[in-house]
């Protein structure tokens, strides 16, 4: 991938003239946009190294504009928003816009101000006061950590989000004054990776293809389509090309998870009963990562429902028939004896999440820790059924036993721009499931974080390949380990017991009624600790303590703390 080539010396190409909608009425687009020029001349004679991106964001800003929807008009007002969204920076002193070394936090709060002061500077002036909203918010994130009032979502607006996206990705692939540029492909991948966090995923995916259409591959593709007539259908197989285009494609087709035949079965011939049916029904589903995604993505569905990212809060949310409509339509996958590649890498893939998944809860429950690791250990590697889809050679153009996760990871950047691990942060944002779990899929591969379920998933798939036989990092896993908390002789032992396991006999298949404190105040209890030390280690009174415990008591239905430690951990709740 390259940058795409730039003529900043004209408008774009979609430029009509028209209304700017302001206070004093309609003005021209054309005064407005001789009004940018002049205010973005300022900037660049001020600072040119601040100013030098951006006619590349400019042209590429169109083109992503272009594809979430943006009509005419509205291009023009993003353009000049383009073109003065930094003119705030105006009004700081020469050694914060000129700065080469690290700010001082004082400089930053400065520059963190830089959005308000250029919307200050463009509601003075009548033919431009419209676009002072979008330069305002145009360092606003997806998620509300942004500067400077904190909108996230669709409260920000839809030009901010775009210049968001497209000023981030530049700065990081052109080199700057301070440091050297990570390059097109690096700096996508980065993006990607905050999609749904820093950027507004449909944002972040019209920039994916826009830069695959500015690409060689992408044009090479579209003369391919120009000439062989017609659409493929959304079933079709994507050509085994591996270029963003695609990529691109294959996310868009892959709607559905096959399922396994026989946890399939096992979820339809569940009895009617729902008390009796829930543990053979949530185990069904955790056996299979296409009923996982398909009864996840049915919980989320309900009106004022919280976002659900776990199977027995799903199935409690959902009636039988609701799980069962969920699952009837999906296509049913037999053990691959003479099947597609595509069909054995799925198999594969399913092979290894279940052991991805024994090996993450034995590490959560060895941390104290409950179960929500157990979706993203499922979901982990659903990326590779995209490389796989977008090209039938993926699973021997990436070696699959040979090389170390990490290494595997940077020969998919290479081969195809991005990860499995992106891709599947991608794919689950798709489909509706929560941003947490879209997260920890995506970080999977890098996340090193202490209590950060990704990096539970990052240890527990190494541990998975090792037991598997396959090359793993010795040092990197050890680093994870304590990181999570783990010694090195637990760690040896769970090497040691996984390959005898045959599943975890303790699972949580009903919703815990209790809260984070409660639950933890319960595991304390579990370990035979006294009202006063159990107070002294979490930070609490004794008499709150007792007060939480009676809440335990209360919702279990028990009578005193030995039947509640049983009760709970017989449910898989500590």
């Amino acid at each position: 991938m390259t940058l795409i080539d730039l003529d900043a010396s004209t408008a774009p190409a979609s430029y009509v003239p028209g209304s700017v909608g302001n206070e004093s009425g309609a003005n021209d687009l054309g005064v407005a946009w001789w009004i940018a020029a002049s205010l973005e001349e300022s900037l660049r004679v001020r600072a040119p190294g601040l100013h030098a991106s951006t006619p590349m964001v400019r042209q590429l800003a169109i083109r992503v504009g272009e594809r979430v929807g943006l009509d005419a008009d509205a291009l023009g007002l993003l353009d000049l928003s383009v073109r003065v969204r930094d003119i705030g920076m105006l009004a700081l002193s020469d050694n914060v816009v000129l700065a080469t070394s690290p700010l001082s936090p004082g400089d930053w709060a400065l520059v963190n101000r830089h959005p308000i002061f250029g919307a200050e500077m463009l509601e003075r002036l009548a033919p431009i006061v419209a676009i002072a909203p979008t330069v305002r918010s145009h360092h606003e994130r997806w998620d509300g950590d942004g500067y400077p009032d904190g909108h996230r979502g669709s409260a920000i607006p839809l030009a901010s989000r775009v210049i968001a996206a497209c000023d981030a990705f530049v700065a990081m692939a052109i080199d700057r004054p301070h440091r050297r540029g990570v390059g097109a492909e690096a700096a996508l991948e980065q993006v990607s990776h905050e999609r749904g966090a820093q950027f507004d995923p449909s944002v972040v995916d019209a920039l994916v293809a826009a830069l695959a259409d500015a690409s060689p591959q992408g044009e090479r593709s579209r003369g391919r389509a120009r000439s062989e007539g017609g659409e493929r259908s959304k079933r079709s197989r994507v050509p085994a090309v591996s270029g963003r285009h695609d990529l691109t494609s294959a996310i868009a087709e892959f709607d559905v998870v096959p399922a396994f035949a026989p946890a399939y079965d096992r979820v339809l011939a569940a009895p009617e009963n729902p008390d009796s049916a829930i543990r053979e029904i949530v185990s069904a589903i955790e056996s299979d990562t296409g009923l996982t995604v398909a009864v996840l993505r049915r919980a989320q569905d309900g009106a004022n429902r919280r976002p659900i990212a776990n199977i027995p809060d799903a199935v409690a949310a959902l009636s039988l028939t609701e799980i069962r409509e969920a699952v009837e339509p999906l296509p049913r996958a037999e053990f691959p004896w003479r099947t597609t590649e595509l069909e054995v890498l799925m198999h594969r893939s399913r092979v290894h999440a279940q052991a991805v998944t024994r090996a993450a809860v034995r590490i959560a429950r060895e941390l104290g820790q409950g179960d929500d690791v157990v979706v993203p250990a499922l979901l982990h590697d659903i990326g590779k059924l995209v490389l796989g889809r977008a090209d039938s050679g993926y699973g021997s153009s990436v070696s699959m036993k040979d090389a170390a996760p990490e290494r595997r990871v940077q020969q998919e950047r290479r081969a195809y721009g991005l990860d499995h691990a992106s891709l599947g942060g991608l794919l689950l944002n798709r489909w509706g499931l929560p941003s947490g779990l879209e997260r920890m899929v995506a970080a999977h591969h890098s996340c090193e974080a202490d209590g950060e379920e990704a990096t539970y998933v990052r240890l527990a798939d190494m541990v998975a390949h090792h037991v598997q036989g396959e090359a793993v990092d010795r040092k990197v896993m050890l680093r994870l380990a304590s990181i999570c908390g783990l010694s090195a002789a637990t760690l040896r032992d769970l090497l040691f017991d996984l390959p005898h396991s045959g599943g975890s006999d303790r699972r949580r298949a009903e919703p815990c009624p209790l809260s984070n404190r409660e639950t933890e105040i319960l595991r304390h209890l579990a370990q035979g600790k006294l009202y006063k030390v159990i107070a002294a280690d979490i930070g609490l009174s004794s008499s709150t303590v007792r007060s939480h415990l009676h809440n335990i008591y209360a919702k279990l239905s028990v009578a005193d703390r030995a039947q509640a430690v049983l009760k709970a951990t017989q449910m898989g709740w500590i």
